[in-house]
């Protein structure tokens, strides 16, 4: 499993960029300019405004298959203003297509705000749920706060999708089965406390079978607790 990124500083330091309009507007170049580029607002069901495009990147930075981009970017005013970096992780002994990690930012500019409202749901499960089978991530990669997990978890639940709290340091792997379950993990799932950053949520959609192994690249294995 590739290297989770799992610090605020790590995610600040990757979305500054971002926050700065002439490196922005750079970005947005180098991302509507590459070779591998696909509109994909139709498979993600995102009904676009004039003016913006929902576009899938593939190979930008190297040609490798474990990660991929996907902005939502303004062409009027040469902007990104959604920006979700894939991760794709191989996990094995599960028998489902690879897991992902996501971490996304998005503008603050209100101008953005009406397009935008569901293009990050949208894209996290019309578009990378119906590849991947999981989704694994935790309060700190998505820039938008513990909020946008709660939701996210919440929504997934009312799916009938499955969804799990993982703890990195000690290997495990707890369902949550119903929102009453998820509202008694909050305090677990984004506390303050030191190594908080270990404590991830994953989405799946298929059931993660008890006594199982998760092993990555690391020589990690995850252990599913019931």
């Amino acid at each position: 499993m590739p290297k989770l990124i799992v610090k605020d500083s790590e995610v600040i330091k990757l979305f500054a960029h971002l926050m700065r309009r002439p490196e922005n507007t750079r970005f947005y170049d180098s991302l509507v300019n590459a070779e591998n580029r696909t509109d994909i607002s139709a498979d993600a069901q995102c009904v676009m405004a004039p003016g913006y495009r929902l576009l899938r990147i593939d190979h930008r930075e190297r040609p490798s298959s474990d990660e991929f981009e996907i902005a939502l970017v303004n062409d009027l005013l040469n902007s990104v203003v959604y920006y979700n970096k894939v991760m794709i992780s191989t996990i094995i002994d599960l028998k489902c297509r690879p897991a992902t990690q996501n971490l996304i930012w998005r503008t603050t500019d209100t101008r953005h705000s009406a397009v935008m409202k569901d293009v990050a749901q949208k894209v996290f499960f019309n578009y990378i749920l119906s590849r991947y089978d999981v989704i694994l991530s935790d309060n700190h990669q998505t820039g938008e706060g513990k909020f946008f997990w709660q939701r996210q978890m919440s929504y997934a639940l009312a799916l009938g999708l499955y969804v799990y709290y993982y703890q990195v340091m000690s290997a495990s792997l707890q369902p949550i089965p119903n929102q009453d379950a998820l509202d008694g993990l909050a305090d677990q799932l984004w506390s303050e406390d030191d190594g908080q950053e270990y404590h991830l949520a994953l989405i799946s959609r298929i059931e993660l079978p008890a006594e199982q192994s998760v092993s990555g690249g690391s020589n990690s294995s995850l252990k599913i607790v019931r």
